[in-house]
């Protein structure tokens, strides 16, 4: 059975590092964040795919808003790695097509970013998935790309999975 291939962009899987962060700062566990539990319980059906540009936004967030050191953001990085075990994309070459996409759609700095994890998720050919409404709305606005998820919507095609040939659920 063919998997679903989904990109996580980074609010996807932010909330387990910022978990972590607080559990450092406590010295305590920390419970897995539930979207990462059921991306977990799904991995039989989810080829998961993140990216160089996911772990730049975890390292900058965890470095300048949690004062975690850089060490210790690489290891959880790794524990995340192993555990999901994405296909992570170390490179990633970015062209005008976002002058293009600036120049009509109006956008904070925050969602022209996300539009560049968009990008990837494209040429990876794999479902964007973001809990970002904003980005969402731009990406229909723009009409570019139709492989959208939200959390929701994953959910849902994880409990009709195997889902038809055309994709649809």
């Amino acid at each position: 059975m063919e998997k679903i291939r989904v990109y996580l962009d980074t609010n996807m899987i932010h909330d387990l590092f910022t978990r972590q962060a607080s559990a450092l700062k406590r010295e305590a566990g920390y419970e897995k964040p539930k979207k990462f539990a059921f991306m977990l319980e799904n991995a039989d059906k989810f080829e998961f795919v993140t990216s160089f540009l996911s772990k730049a936004e975890i390292m900058r967030e965890m470095v300048s808003a949690h004062g975690m050191k850089p060490e210790l953001v690489n290891h959880a990085w790794s524990e995340f790695m192993e555990t999901l075990n994405p296909k992570y994309i170390t490179e990633f070459i970015f062209d005008e097509q976002i002058v293009d996409i600036v120049s009509i759609v109006k956008m904070k700095l925050r969602t022209m970013i996300n539009f560049f994890h968009l990008f990837i998720a494209i040429k990876e050919q794999a479902y964007f998935v973001s809990g970002d409404k904003q980005i969402m709305e731009k990406i229909k606005e723009t009409g570019i790309y139709d492989k959208l998820l939200t959390y929701v919507d994953m959910q849902k095609l994880a409990a009709n999975y195997p889902y038809s040939s055309d994709g649809v659920f």
